[in-house]
């Protein structure tokens, strides 16, 4: 519920060791970092003035990253997927992680141009255009086995004056065709049309690198840019050689008379051959009818180079790209307002649709979609995206990383844990990802990897362990249900784990958690008490985290801990990263002026060292560069707070700052589109004693959003590879400063927060709407409107489900109790049912999920009064058999259950009651369970095994399946109860050594601290009481105090010293205590009891 430090990595380097921002602007550096950053892939620092691909290749968004069945994944079937992962999955992404060369980008057009003997003046640079064409063909590889969102960038070049006609019909009659089609392929639809807004003041380098860097985008995201040209009779503005930056000119292969159209239609299109081109060219008849000349000059060239150019321009486009040309006609209607009014574009519209639906559906078949994601197999895909764009570069780090394969590869029987300690920036989620990515690529050993702040829910402590749960034990339905239950199994959990990691060959299971210290604080959580105690020869565990209460929570552990400093880069590696980085922008440091830089407090972090040669590469005047390195901070927050000011200055100042202040201000980041609605609102940011608007406005142009996020990228990531867009913070160094320069003031907080709350209320995408609108709710302090929200059905059935199940009941504990939250549904309920069919199968399922939520927090009354007439009505309706009867029976069994478990005495009314109603129940559910699941799916064991508690014919059934399955937890279920049934066996052995085998099945399979082993001790304690009445031999009644003390702890651990089932714990004790002639004891006990004893 609680965002610690937002969603950021904070000892998180970048995607290489050596430079840990992310993209570094535009024009990326050949060691800067992040998703779709252009990177080598020989592991070393690319050296040349030109950088490599930016593209993404099967390592990035255009891969799938679910495992190769195509069935819906059930509670087995999700671990056998997840099994085949690691095999399936990284040979395509850590194997064939490099980028899809774009050839132009390594060619220089003005070397070219010396070797063919052309000079570069007038129009003689178009002979060596052709150059730089790709030989090799284009290859598009379909995405078959894609399960998520998917974003696709279609970018829209053209003349600005000629084609304000066409761009209108896009924008009010193509893009919405064609972005609906998209949505119902999962594909998000986002038009890149930059010619209008364009800010004013904006400079050549800030023009030119808007659209390039935009196409540089459009092709990380889909590998070949979609891309659609229009043109007609002008050719385009001309930049001035002189106000061109020399390392666009080198890296874009621009050439003196080359216009802004012709360059983006290069770069975007001609020299990489793209596939999903389209070149719309217009008859320019129409233009005869003209009157206005004035206004004619606007519709075709006047200068001589420039109709040249143009026309050599379409030559050379229907030379080599005739099959993605149309050519189009259109009528003059009316000339107006010193424009003219354009009709007859409905053929024009036709072609775009069917061209780039064909292009959208050869690369994203829409039958390749298939069923949904699990949420563990989304999961596994985004941290390996992480672990890839972390992991391509390591410089500097020879020791460390010797060190932890040292560790890694000890032969001991017992192993220390071994921590990477670090400031943040230092490195070390680059150090951890580049071993990680080692490991997986030999095979030798099992790999698990967590890297804390990577993606949404991973900072969740119980989102973790039950990803590790499901990715390294065995595929039995026993995962602990509930954060406390998962923290006491943990320790093991990762023995199993081990084990089984041995038993399918591996040598060892290796497992990294990187930024321990952003994990929820919450108890247990921070005390680190769910690591491991000891380490068995099969398991190493690797963990990163700052200095502070996390690593002395580590230090205090019984295990002992083997701490690796991730130190400051040397002298010699700041300057190597230095000169690279610069040399990418033809940029060059003397010597006075590199030892400045290099001597600054924080230059031995890589994230500092690339955010300072940012922010030096932009500086205009060279004459004033020694003392621009004087006055930067030699600290990271500082040096980050200056290059935030700029960015707000230059880049769209308001939108910029608002910006910031939304994606810190949200729970898990924002996606794209979101962002620019929320922009397109007034006042766009804080303003004292003015509301927040809550009317939608559309969105901002994309021509700002380009420019706000060209000035945002070296500090944003999107979250893996899913290509969903959403953005967020690359480091918690960036959240720390917009928190201490823009939302320090509570007042402005609350105004961000409700900025938002009134967006994600009136947003239809359910799962996000439940992501964000309760955590804003909180931050608001807003009670009455969090509850209105947690009981609307669309955010109910997200946050019920069992990876977000805790976080619902905190906020319900929050914003009232938990009869508040049962009186609450059921008067939904009530309202909500009465405009709707009982028949829905909507309103069953969403019925059933709110009588579980009931059941799980114990309000078994109201539980009771709605599952009752609920399974009533659903046999009337349905017959006794049906499937819909499933899960409302198996909830109100499982009341029963846990009500009868209440009370001390069998011969208590309320425990008889139960039973009475349990056995009832049990007949019903198991006859309509027999009727709708395989006669040995583990379903229908739990459901034998939960009847058998008031029936014991059905535990056998229960037996015969978990032995089938090999399903330990269950047995160890079956064993207790089958140990209560047997306990006045003639032979007290019998009953002794089943209660043995199930003590030892639970521990092997829960760990102690868990209900069933808990479960267990009250049973076997239960018999030698009962054994105990008859002879009176007090070793027993010494066996049976011992079983009762065991409960006690476990339940005073696990669900709290008063909730009811340790009331009744409890008094067992006090009255073995008593008879035991052990009164003081006893008296200790029953000071811990309630006045009111139910359990009586």
């Amino acid at each position: 519920m609680y965002r610690s430090y937002r969603s950021t990595n904070s000892s998180s380097s970048s995607s290489s060791n050596l430079v840990e921002s992310n993209n570094q602007s535009t024009c990326q550096s050949s060691v800067s970092m992040g998703s779709g950053s252009s990177k080598n892939t020989d592991g070393k620092i690319k050296s040349a003035s030109k950088r490599s691909s930016p593209s993404q290749d099967s390592s990035g968004n255009s891969k799938p990253i679910s495992s190769e069945s195509t069935a819906q994944p059930d509670s087995n079937s999700t671990s056998k997927n997840l099994k085949t992962l690691q095999d399936n999955i990284m040979s395509e992404k850590i194997q064939g992680s490099t980028p899809r060369a774009v050839k132009w980008l390594d060619m220089n057009i003005n070397n070219l141009m010396k070797d063919m003997n052309i000079s570069d003046d007038g129009q003689q640079w178009w002979k060596a255009v052709d150059k730089l064409i790709d030989k090799n063909p284009p290859k598009i590889i379909p995405d078959t086995q894609r399960k998520m969102w998917k974003t696709v960038r279609l970018f829209i070049s053209s003349t600005f004056k000629d084609m304000n006609n066409e761009r209108e019909y896009l924008v009010k009659i193509i893009i919405p065709v064609l972005r609906q089609w998209c949505e119902e392929r999962k594909i998000r639809l986002i038009e890149c049309d930059l010619r209008w807004g364009v800010p004013k003041d904006a400079d050549t380098r800030e023009t030119l690198m808007a659209c390039l860097s935009e196409i540089d985008r459009c092709r990380e995201e889909n590998e070949f840019p979609y891309f659609l040209c229009m043109l007609s009779e002008r050719y385009g503005y001309v930049c001035d050689p002189a106000e061109v930056p020399e390392d666009i000119k080198v890296r874009y292969n621009w050439l003196p008379g080359m216009s802004v159209t012709a360059l983006e239609i290069f770069t975007g299109a001609y020299w990489d051959r793209n596939p999903h081109a389209l070149y719309m060219l217009r008859d320019p008849v129409f233009l005869s009818n003209v009157k206005d000349k004035n206004i004619l000059k606007g519709y075709q060239e006047t200068k001589p180079e420039s109709i040249e150019s143009l026309q050599i321009l379409k030559g050379k486009l229907r030379e080599h790209y005739r099959d993605n040309i149309k050519e189009y006609k259109c009528e003059l209607a009316e000339e107006k307002d010193e424009q003219l009014i354009l009709t007859g574009f409905k053929t024009f519209g036709e072609d775009i649709i069917k061209h780039f639906k064909a292009s959208i559906e050869n690369q994203y078949p829409a039958t390749s979609l298939g069923e949904e994601m699990t949420d563990i197999e989304i999961q596994k895909g985004q941290q390996l995206d992480f672990l890839l764009q972390r992991s391509h570069f390591l410089v500097g780090r020879d020791e460390a990383l010797s060190t932890m394969t040292d560790y890694i590869n000890q032969d001991c029987n017992k192993s220390d844990l071994l921590v990477l300690v670090g400031y943040p920036g230092a490195g070390k989620s680059s150090l951890m990802a580049y071993s990680a990515k080692q490991l997986l690529t030999n095979k030798t050993n099992k790999v698990f990897y967590h890297f804390v702040g990577a993606t949404p829910d991973s900072t969740d402590p119980y989102s973790i362990l039950t990803r590790f749960y499901k990715e390294c034990m065995p595929e039995d339905d026993n995962m602990p249900p509930d954060l406390d239950s998962m923290l006491r199994y943990a320790q093991t959990m990762f023995q199993k784990a081990g084990e089984l990691a041995k038993q399918e060959g591996y040598e060892r299971l290796v497992i990294y958690f990187d930024a321990l210290n952003q994990m929820d604080e919450d108890g247990e959580t921070s005390r680190l008490t769910w690591l491991p105690s000891v380490l068995t020869p099969e398991l190493r565990i690797i963990v990163s985290t700052l200095e502070g209460d996390c690593l002395n929570a580590l230090r205090s552990r019984d295990i002992k801990t083997k701490e690796v400093p991730v130190e400051p880069l040397n002298i010699e590696i700041r300057k190597d990263i230095v000169s690279k980085i610069l040399a990418e922008y033809n940029k060059l440091l003397d010597q006075e002026q590199m030892q400045l830089l290099i001597d600054k407090d924080d230059a031995g972090r890589p994230l500092w060292l690339s955010l300072a040669c940012e922010e030096l590469r932009v500086t205009g005047d060279f004459r004033g560069l020694t003392e621009k390195i004087q006055n930067l901070p030699g600290d990271l927050s500082g040096l980050t707070q200056i290059i935030l000011e700029r960015v707000v200055k230059f880049y769209g100042e308001e939108l910029v700052e608002a910006s910031l202040c939304l994606l810190e201000s949200s729970r898990f980041g924002l996606m794209e589109s979101e962002l620019l609605e929320l922009l397109a609102l007034a006042p766009i940011t804080y303003s004292k004693n003015t509301k927040t608007d809550n009317v939608e406005n559309g969105k901002i142009l994309m021509a700002q959003w380009a420019f706000v996020y060209l000035g945002l990228k070296p500090f944003l990531r999107p979250f893996g590879g899913s290509g969903e867009g959403r953005l967020d913070f690359y480091h918690r160094s960036t959240s720390k400063v917009i928190r201490q320069v823009y939302l320090e003031d509570s007042s402005v907080k609350k105004w961000w927060h409700q900025r938002l709350a009134d967006y994600f209320q009136r947003c239809t995408d359910s799962v996000r709407k439940a992501e964000e609108l309760p955590f804003q709710l909180y931050q608001l302090d807003d009670k009455e409107n969090l509850m209105k929200c947690l009981v609307s059905p669309d955010v109910f059935l997200h946050l019920c489900e069992e990876k977000s199940k805790q976080v619902l009941m905190k906020f319900w504990l929050w914003a009232d109790n938990y009869e508040g939250a049962a009186k609450r549904y059921i008067q939904f309920l009530d309202d909500f049912c009465e405009k709707k069919e009982e028949t829905n199968p909507y309103v069953i399922n969403l019925k059933a999920k709110i009588a579980w939520f009931l059941v799980d927090i114990g309000e078994y009354d109201t539980a009771t009064e709605l599952l009752k007439p609920f399974v009533t009505d659903l046999e009337t309706n349905f017959g006794p058999k049906s499937e819909y009867l499933c899960e409302p029976l198996y909830a109100l069994l499982t009341l029963y259950y846990r009500a009868a478990l209440k009370y001390v005495y069998g011969s208590s009314d309320g425990y008889q009651r139960n039973c009475q109603f349990g056995t009832k129940c049990g007949k019903h559910c198991v006859m309509v369970f027999e009727a709708n699941y395989d006669q040995f799916d583990n379903k229908l064991g739990e459901v034998y095994a939960l009847a058998g508690y008031f029936d014991s014919k059905y535990l056998e059934k229960a037996q015969t399946i978990f032995d089938k399955n090999n399903n330990k937890g269950g047995l160890a279920q079956v064993y207790y109860m089958l140990g209560e049934k047997n306990q006045y066996h003639s032979d007290i052995n019998v009953p002794r050594n089943i209660f043995e085998k199930s003590l030892n099945l639970c521990l092997s399979s829960f760990g102690k601290l868990h209900i069933h082993t808990a479960r267990c001790y009250q049973l076997s304690g239960q018999m030698m009481w009962n054994r105990w009445t008859h002879n009176h031999d007090n070793n027993l009644l010494n066996e049976s105090l011992g079983n009762y003390i065991n409960e006690v702890e476990i339940l005073s651990e696990l669900i709290g010293p008063h909730h009811p089932n340790v009331v009744r714990s409890r008094e067992d004790v006090i009255i073995i205590l008593e008879n035991l002639g052990r009164p003081a004891e006893a008296n200790k006990y029953r000071e811990q009891q309630p006045e009111f004893n139910e359990s009586l």
